[in-house]
């Protein structure tokens, strides 16, 4: 019987370890226990293999995911893999294969869940700051013009110590250039809605409003390409106005005055509203570039209207961008956001906001094949949460727009995966002394309009951010200092040691140890910006003389292989050739998250 017994226990294993799926209930097929056990070893040998690149940043770029919290990045990773046929669970977003990740604690000076502007000012200009106000140190209140006037309290952003640096700067996104995260690099404003002059009211009387800021001060008129929307806060709208939109009272047109200050001081700028001026600006011929390509915010992806008269997508003016700044060799710092995942999660409308991170995806992929991550710093992260969850028990590969197939004990009606605590998407109805919710079953989830339900109601658009930590990833030099719990205020410190400028621009230290695959200091820019100071070269201060080999490639041949051929799925600085994870397609597309089928015909 003990010899019957050992007999059935061999079997067994070896069925758990060559039986490549099981099925589950509904015929449908998961990956076996092999499947689990190989995809942590060549994680573990990947991890064994990563490396710290000390380099001095020539580049930095950073990408914002307005509102993308740790539940929006799950369901947008899940919603991507479904979009290309798989469960979706065990993919991957781009930026979640970079070496190095952390969190970041989003909370304002005054409030516990945090706002956009204050937020931006945080993690981009090293301070935190109070709800609502831009660029200000904790000094300045809400609405407090006169205090904001007073430049001791104004804080200067990462773009601006780029440009004191000798460093080209750029910002691209989908909101209104003056919105809170792109303003955050060049305004100094007491209210985030004082966009132009006619919001400043009774408060703010005696303030430049943001847009002004961005033609007439420094940073912003500086910077040498912004791409976005907002023409009617420019005093430039194409179309009838927009009521929702800051409305110019002062007949200026700024994208006039733009065009007149490049001229004036000998520059040649180009101000394009459409994708076919964009795709005609000639890079070689242009000195400034502003593209302002809706009245407001650019449109959303599933109503873009694709071709040489609408609006360029979140890709193409981040290549546009980054091409433009790539012609100098000053080395560049640039913002790329992707505003409009919060604008669709205020609105409990979770396709939507899963489209825009679908889209903000795809173009970090685009930007990291044309750039060295040896000498370019990219990080991705998000200013705040929502309040958004993935809640039930659904199936693996149930469709994360789709009903979980669970049924309330209390009212007898199913609910979708994604739901909210708050916003416009509640939808309740009063019989007798009931309140009843609306069955998700008469209704197509999938919709690009379809509201999620929500607990408590709001106005349209009205969905609250969430008070959660966020998630940060980072590749190339000095992606290492984000391995923690951090402060979000900690993010413009790491970025400026990254690139030797702002308060490291006189101390880059690196340690003894510090190993370098690039020229210790970047060539010098042979052009400042006007009015802006040079404060010296980039460079750190110790570590070992000249340049040094790479310990290990940036990226495997098979993995480079995969992007060639335009998969675009992840770039890493991990491993040598001979890390298992990295030494076959196979072994890489498991890596990727490919569903189990797939996996197994492999």
């Amino acid at each position: 019987m003990e010899t019957f017994l050992k007999m059935v226990v061999t079997l067994v294993w070896w069925v758990l370890i060559f039986v490549p799926t099981v099925t589950q209930a509904g015929g449908r097929k998961l990956e076996a226990r092999q499947h689990w056990w190989d995809l942590a070893q060549n994680e573990l040998a990947a991890a064994l293999n990563v490396r710290q690149n000390w380099n001095v940043a020539k580049n930095v770029i950073m990408f914002l995911g307005d509102g993308m919290g740790i539940t929006a990045n799950t369901a947008a990773r899940i919603y991507k893999g479904q979009k290309e046929g798989r469960n979706g669970e065990e993919g991957y977003l781009t930026w979640e294969r970079f070496p190095n990740a952390a969190l970041l604690k989003t909370y304002n000076v005054d409030k516990q869940v945090p706002d956009s502007a204050a937020t931006a000012t945080a993690y981009l200009c090293g301070v935190k700051a109070n709800y609502y106000t831009l660029g200000l140190d904790p000094e300045v209140m809400l609405g407090d013009c006169a205090a904001s006037r007073n430049s001791i309290y104004h804080t200067p952003s990462i773009l601006t110590w780029a440009q004191e640096a000798g460093m080209d700067t750029g910002i691209v996104t989908t909101t209104r250039v003056t919105h809170a995260t792109p303003a955050a690099t060049y305004a100094h404003s007491a209210h985030r809605n004082w966009e132009c002059d006619g919001n400043l009211g009774e408060k703010g009387v005696g303030c430049m409003d943001i847009a002004d800021q961005l033609v007439s001060e420094n940073p912003g008129k500086n910077i040498k390409v912004i791409l976005g929307g907002g023409r009617q806060v420019f005093g430039a709208g194409l179309g009838s106005v927009d009521n929702d939109t800051c409305i110019r009272t002062d007949g200026r047109d700024l994208t006039k005055e733009w065009l007149e200050d490049k001229t004036n001081s000998g520059h040649t700028g180009r101000y394009v509203t459409n994708t076919g001026e964009l795709h005609s600006v000639d890079l070689e011929d242009t000195d400034y570039l502003l593209g302002l390509f809706a009245d407001s915010h650019t449109p959303f992806e599933v109503d873009r209207l694709v071709g040489p008269s609408g609006a360029p997508s979140l890709k193409e003016m981040a290549l546009k961008a980054l091409k433009f700044l790539q012609e100098k060799d000053n080395g560049f710092f640039l913002l790329i956001e992707g505003g409009r995942i919060d604008h669709a999660l205020h609105d409990n409308l979770p396709r939507r906001a899963l489209e825009e991170t679908v889209v903000l995806d795809n173009t970090v992929a685009a930007v990291l094949k044309e750039v060295d991550l040896e000498d370019t710093m990219v990080v991705v992260t998000a200013d705040h949460s929502h309040v958004m969850t993935i809640n039930g028990y659904p199936d693996r590969g149930n469709d994360i727009l789709g009903i979980t197939g669970d049924i309330s004990k209390i009212d007898g009606m199913p609910y979708t995966t994604l739901m909210f605590t708050n916003g416009p998407g509640y939808n309740y109805t009063i019989e007798g002394d009931k309140v009843v919710r609306h069955d998700p079953r008469t209704v197509n989830t999938k919709h690009v309009d379809y509201r999620s339900q929500a607990a408590v109601p709001t106005p349209p658009i009205a969905e609250t951010h969430g008070g959660e930590d966020v998630a940060i990833w980072a590749v190339g030099p000095m992606s290492h200092l984000f391995h923690r719990t951090h402060e979000q205020h900690y993010v413009a410190h790491a970025m400026a040691y990254s690139a030797c400028i702002g308060p490291s621009a006189d101390n880059c230290e690196r340690p003894a140890h510090a190993s370098f695959t690039k020229d210790r200091a970047p060539p010098k820019p042979t052009t400042t910006h006007p009015t802006i100071l040079l404060h010296g070269l980039r460079k750190p201060k110790s570590g070992p003389a000249g340049a040094a080999k790479p310990k290990f490639p940036t990226l495997s041949p098979i993995l480079q292989d995969l992007l060639d051929d335009n998969e675009q799925k992840i770039v890493t600085a991990l491993g040598t050739e001979s890390v298992k994870s990295f030494s076959s397609a196979s072994d890489v597309r498991k890596l990727l998250g490919q569903s189990a089928a797939e996996v197994h015909s492999v």
